[in-house]
């Protein structure tokens, strides 16, 4: 039955192999020189444990490695039996076997760079470390072996990563369209007619291409490290409520498997873990990996939550990838109970101009002399005066705080230049000011659908900043 099953799916998965054995995912050049200075200057003869450490630092090159040394184990009957234990296969191959693969510069990957990656592609790694920190403090803790632990977490993920970077298009639309009912390797599995786990299964296996009928048979051995590698998958999911809206269930039914296994500091011993085995990640992609000292699910699924409440997504298309993370940042801050003049402070100075407006005004309503008055000032105004407006008709920033859409004026400024200028009230219930911001424009036209959105949504995050109603 199985010599035959799945021509279409067989060749398909063939096709994938080929695919993505070249150019594999990004390693690290930095560990990539370490590792060959070791070797040649026989560093790690006296000390295998440093060249297990480095191999493990670098998720591309460990699994590159083990790939490698797969290959060469099937012709080996002595080293058969260990082809699915990264671990024995290292050791079994040794320096020699290391140095030997590594000397084949041609055939190192270097299509792809760290540095040249896509936001998701380097959350696939950060997600990789997750997991494998948490196998490893998991597999210590049930007398398991934590490097066996650490690297099936790897392991378990190279079909992801390679897919990741290798199928770059068909990764990131399933993952930007995911819902909380969906499985990541499902519906990827759907679009590429084979699943993650059976591309990284074949790549490290390669017993199972002549042998169609294992491929059936399901190999209990690593049963016990795929249960806590699971939770660690939960656990990489919940640290990501923003990609994963299955976050807060994952987050739920990991809980109780940490807490039973490594108590109330589960997450602080993960934290730990997981800050030490990216180490050289942090370095080179600390935009990414710079937070996982601060690795909290909890903390980041509740942070979500506050933002999706405040922000509606289609309400932040109009802003630039930049805007919508800074925006995001800010909400997070915003505790809901008081002003936070810094995040205040962060908006008007950072986020306005970094969304394109060059000059405006908080005018703020004073009953007592029945006037806007100035009360901050952004960039550099060009198209008015930033004085004490009377609360009389005639001035658009009094006329907006009247109207139901925001008050436009175009014109030029003093350079000539050819600038708009918006006003719209702050305040729903209440209206306490006027907020003010201009931008350069190319012709006399009202700004765009696309302009006037990104300032209402920076409107609203100023109000909500405020506590305004």
């Amino acid at each position: 039955m199985g010599s035959f099953k799945g021509d279409a799916s067989s060749r398909r998965i063939d096709r994938a192999l080929h695919h993505v054995s070249k150019p594999w995912f990004p390693m690290n050049p930095d560990v990539l020189k370490r590792v060959r200075d070791g070797l040649d200057h026989n560093t790690f003869e006296t000390n295998f444990e440093a060249l297990l450490d480095e191999l493990k630092s670098d998720f591309a090159l460990f699994t590159y490695i083990v790939k490698e040394l797969s290959q060469k184990a099937v012709l080996s009957e002595q080293a058969r039996s260990i082809i699915g234990n990264p671990i024995a296969l290292i050791r079994w191959g040794g320096s020699a076997a290391i140095k030997e693969v590594l000397a084949e510069q041609q055939k190192i990957p270097n299509i792809h760079s760290l540095h040249w990656s896509e936001p998701f592609q380097v959350q696939r790694l950060r997600e990789t470390a997750i997991i494998a920190s948490t196998a490893s403090a998991l597999s210590e803790k049930k007398n398991l072996d934590p490097d066996l632990g650490f690297s099936r977490g790897v392991i378990r993920e190279i079909g992801l990563n390679l897919i990741a970077w290798n199928y770059p298009s068909i990764y990131s639309k399933v993952l930007n369209n995911l819902t909380a009912e969906q499985n990541l390797d499902d519906e990827l599995s759907k679009e590429l007619g084979f699943t993650p786990a059976l591309l990284g299964t074949r790549l490290f296996r390669p017993d199972w291409a002549t042998d169609p009928e294992l491929q059936d048979v399901e190999d209990t051995t690593w049963a016990s490290y795929d249960e806590l590698c699971e939770i660690g998958e939960a656990v990489a999911r919940a640290e990501n409520p923003e990609t994963y809206p299955s976050a807060e269930r994952d987050w739920q039914q990991a809980q109780g498997a940490l807490k039973e296994a490594l108590g109330d500091k589960a997450i602080d011993l993960i934290r730990e873990k997981t800050t030490a085995s990216s180490k050289n990640y942090q370095k080179a992609l600390p935009e990414v990996f710079s937070t996982i000292a601060t690795l909290d699910p909890d903390q980041q699924i509740q942070r979500h939550k506050r933002i999706t409440r405040a922000i509606d997504e289609k309400s932040l298309k109009h802003c630039s990838e930049s805007v919508q993370q800074a925006l995001k940042a800010l909400y997070a801050e915003m505790s809901g109970e008081s002003v936070n003049k810094g995040v205040v402070g962060k908006l008007l100075k950072d986020v306005v101009p970094d969304a394109g407006f060059t000059g405006g005004c908080v005018f703020v309503v004073d009953p007592t002399s029945l006037s806007l008055k100035p009360r901050t000032l952004i960039g550099k105004v060009k198209m008015r005066e930033i004085t004490n407006v009377a609360l009389e008709p005639g001035d658009p920033a009094v006329s907006s705080l009247s109207s139901n859409q925001p008050v436009i004026k175009n014109g030029s400024a003093p350079d000539n230049s050819v600038m708009a200028g918006i006003y719209s009230p702050l305040g729903n219930r209440k209206k306490i000011g006027v907020l003010y911001l201009e931008l350069p424009q190319k012709t006399s036209v009202p700004p765009s659908e696309e302009v006037l959105g990104v300032f209402n949504v920076l409107k609203k995050a100023l109000a909500d900043a405020l506590l305004l109603d």
